[in-house]
Parts: C-alpha cells; sequence; structure tokens
C-alpha cells in the first residue's frame, strides 16, 4: 500500500494548512457570524456605498420590437426611466443592468431593455413606468438561464 496516502487528519499532508482553531478567518468561538452576510442580500448600506445611481433604480430600452429598424415608426430606443434619471444612471443600467422584455397580450414581446436595480425592489418599474402606459404591457420578463421569465 502507498504509505503517502496514509496520514494521521491531524497531520497536514500538504504543509500549506493552519493548525485546529488556529484561522483567522473562523469566527471565534460562540460567536455566530455577521446575519447581514449570511442571509445572501446586501445590506442597504452597501448598496447605497456602491451604486452610483442619483436615483432607486434605471431602465433602458434597447429594442423597440413595435417600430422596427426602418424608420417608419417613432422608436422608444433610448427611452429611459424614472423620469429624474441622468445620463450616468442610464450609463449605469446599459453596462450592469440585466434584461428584460415587456410583454403585451397574446405574449408578444413589445421591447427589450435593461434594468439596473442594486435593492431588488424595482423590478416592475420597466412596466409600471413606461410599458403599460405606452404599449397596454401586461407583464414583464427577464432573462434567465437563456430563456425569458415572468418576474
Amino acid at each position: 500500500m502507498d504509505r503517502q496516502l496514509e496520514s494521521p487528519e491531524s497531520e497536514d499532508p500538504g504543509g500549506v494548512g493552519t493548525a485546529p482553531g488556529n484561522s483567522r478567518l473562523d469566527p471565534p468561538p460562540g460567536e455566530p457570524g455577521d446575519p447581514d452576510l449570511e442571509t445572501g442580500t446586501v445590506p442597504d448600506a452597501l448598496v447605497s456605498e456602491f451604486s452610483s445611481l442619483t436615483t432607486p433604480y434605471c431602465w433602458v430600452i434597447t429594442e423597440d420590437l413595435i417600430a422596427g429598424y426602418d424608420g417608419a415608426e417613432p422608436s422608444a430606443v433610448g427611452k429611459s426611466g424614472p423620469e429624474q434619471a441622468e445620463p450616468a444612471d442610464v450609463y449605469e443600467a446599459l453596462t450592469a443592468g440585466k434584461f428584460f422584455r415587456l410583454v403585451g397580450q397574446g405574449g408578444s414581446g413589445l421591447a427589450i431593455g435593461r434594468l439596473y436595480d442594486p435593492a431588488g425592489d424595482n423590478e416592475r418599474a420597466p412596466l409600471d413606468d413606461f410599458g403599460r402606459k405606452n404599449w397596454g404591457a401586461i407583464t414583464v420578463e427577464y432573462r434567465l438561464e437563456g430563456q425569458w421569465q415572468a418576474d
């Protein structure tokens, strides 16, 4: 039998480990970790610190599926919200936002865009701010694992 494969559990065969109870990464005994970090959500303080948005969220239409590409009808490409969103907010949505699709009666796609919503509280914003009143959209879907899925 190969003796290299047999090593006591307390021995570090690679020589790079730490002694038990001697890791600076382990929480002190009897103290739970930070509950904000254990829930899988980002604490509000960090969201505001790392987000460059001047508004809580920003969306932008990148493809108008009604107007097409020939210019015969006015296009909604470039429309963004909320109304007080600034150009830097639109840039953030375009570069870091997740893809959404506004959907009308019968499941037809009306527009595709991007939504940047660091807190995750405004997933219906493209529908509520623009899609429903301008096109009669009934739902907003998000791209997940290569498929459009309702929020």
